[in-house]
């Protein structure tokens, strides 16, 4: 698990570091600049540039910067420096950096302001390091410095590389005009903005570059317990199978899905699961389209249920005893909206405490009736998109979307569940811990990746007890299929059935990586 933290409580917790470590503030800023510095050597390589133009704000960013230099011209790079505030502005460890680098001005590393900038960045390729605000900053950026960016996003020939965070980005649904960095240094740990909506548009590729402070001492101060999953963290939920198992004792997972107009949800998901590995899987659906689904899904058993093309509680008690088989109930993908069938879920949910996965349509069923979702001695997961979770909520997608942090983390706290909140990147939360997925690419917003989705997460925790875990690991395990097609196809060329024939593969040389 990687540390994310928000802006201002990074700011309180490298305080809190520095006093507990007694360490000096201006030796954090040293390997920061240092690190980075090597980081940006090796992209000045690779993108062929001609010279390097740090921009320094007057804060310990510009300090950032000033280090980053000293070191690029160590290294043997040409390196102009320009301050965008007066030097009398320094102050701190900024101002002992740039002393520092004043003393070492040579023709290989200038130090100006920014009156002649925009002629000097149209000759050959610049890699343009903006340190010009860091996450303290907050309000809107000046004029003079808007229409920098403006100028500098508008060079043809350029590589921008920004320390810590883009200069000017205040939260992920930003307003400011920011510079559009090709990739972002983010400095001992992840920076939550930097992660979702505006602010991944305009951070680019996003790096680590250590600090000098161990990981596990950021997760002592990390309060709110946010991290990005990691390959190493996925494949616990991998189980391997006992050498004398059986179908029976490899998960028996089933579900209820499908209705007129919607088989291919219940497709999708049924075979994911087996494909996931679950030892059984039996398909509970309107008898309509058994006939069709009995030759879709060769593996996947069915089990006709009345009625014809939707469900509803005259199949009650069939659907009762196979919640006595199983080790898991997936519960939505394509059920539909009628009314009776809304009230058999509900039904399902409120008498049964089980290791339910409740996705798309079944969803709308608990509007007005989230209480039926909590359970004492298990925890359902939920998979709801943004629309499907704000209409839970009784609130406007635009609402959740400008807190989704405290929306999901608080639900998921009260009503005990598992929220699989699906965006990009997508969230996991047990309202304790608050999980960001590192895979998956735009080539997954396509009709039936969601009921893939549930098919994956609910397989894995028939296998597997634990809600949380098998949530991060099916999330995981998704994405990384996505990302295997969007190399091979592009961000417009998956469909989601796709994403089936690549689960078993994917998931086996996933766990092999960490071996």
């Amino acid at each position: 698990m990687i540390n994310v933290f928000f802006n201002k409580d990074i700011l309180i917790a490298e305080k809190k570091i520095i006093e507990d470590l007694k360490i000096p503030s201006v030796i954090l800023m040293e390997n920061a600049g240092f690190n980075t510095a090597e980081i940006i050597s090796e992209c000045y390589t690779s993108e062929n540039c001609t010279e390097v133009t740090v921009l320094c704000g007057k804060g310990n960013n510009a300090g950032d910067g000033f280090v980053i230099s000293r070191h690029l011209e160590g290294f043997g790079i040409p390196v102009n420096v320009i301050l965008l505030y007066p030097e009398s502005e320094l102050k701190g460890d900024a101002l002992v950096n740039y002393e520092i680098l004043k003393n070492l001005e040579n023709d290989n590393l200038r130090i100006s302001d920014d009156k002649n900038m925009q002629a000097d960045l149209m000759n050959g390729k610049h890699l343009i390091v903006d340190a010009v605000f860091g996450i303290g900053f907050s309000g809107k950026l000046e004029k003079r410095l808007e229409d920098l960016f403006l100028m500098i996003n508008g060079l043809q020939e350029k590589y921008i590389v920004s320390v810590d965070i883009v200069s000017g980005l205040n939260t992920y649904l930003n307003e400011n005009i920011c510079l559009k960095a090709d990739l972002t240094v983010s400095m001992g740990v992840l920076k939550f903005d930097t992660l979702f909506y505006e602010g991944r548009e305009c951070s680019g590729e996003i790096n680590l570059a250590g600090i000098g402070i161990p990981d596990n001492l950021f997760t002592n101060y990390n309060s709110k317990k946010i991290f990005l999953v990691e390959k190493e963290d996925a494949v616990k939920g991998f189980l391997q199978r006992d050498i004398n198992s059986n179908k029976y004792s490899n998960g028996k997972l089933y579900v209820l899905a499908g209705s007129e107009g919607f088989s291919g949800a219940a497709y999708l998901c049924s075979q994911s699961a087996i494909r996931t590995g679950s030892g059984a899987v039996i398909l509970g659906l309107p008898k309509g389209l058994n006939p069709v689904m009995e030759t879709k899904t060769t593996e996947v058993i069915t089990q006709p249920l009345e009625k014809d093309f939707y469900l509803t509680n005259d199949s009650i008690d069939l659907i009762n005893k196979k919640f006595e088989w199983s080790n898991a109930v997936l519960l939505g993908p394509g059920l539909g909206r009628e009314s009776d069938t809304l009230s058999l879920i509900r039904n399902l949910v409120k008498n049964n405490d089980l290791n339910f996965v409740i996705d798309a349509d079944g969803l709308f069923a608990f509007k007005g009736y989230t209480e039926y979702l909590k359970k004492k001695d298990r925890k359902i997961i939920l998979t709801p998109h943004f629309g499907e979770f704000s209409n839970l909520l009784g609130i406007t997608t635009e609402e959740l979307k400008k807190d989704f942090y405290n929306y999901a983390k608080n639900f998921a706290a009260e009503y005990n569940v598992v929220l699989v909140l699906k965006n990009s990147p997508t969230i996991i939360t047990d309202g304790e811990y608050f999980y960001i997925n590192s895979t998956g690419s735009e080539n997954l917003a396509t009709i039936g990746s969601g009921d893939v989705l549930s098919g994956i997460i609910a397989s894995l925790y028939s296998q597997n007890p634990d809600a949380l875990q098998s949530a991060i690991s099916g999330v995981y395990l998704h994405g990384c299929c996505g990302d295997r097609l969007f190399d091979e196809t592009g961000d417009s060329g998956t469909i989601a059935s796709d994403l089936i024939e690549l689960i078993n593969t994917t998931k086996s040389e996933t766990a092999k990586d960490i071996e």
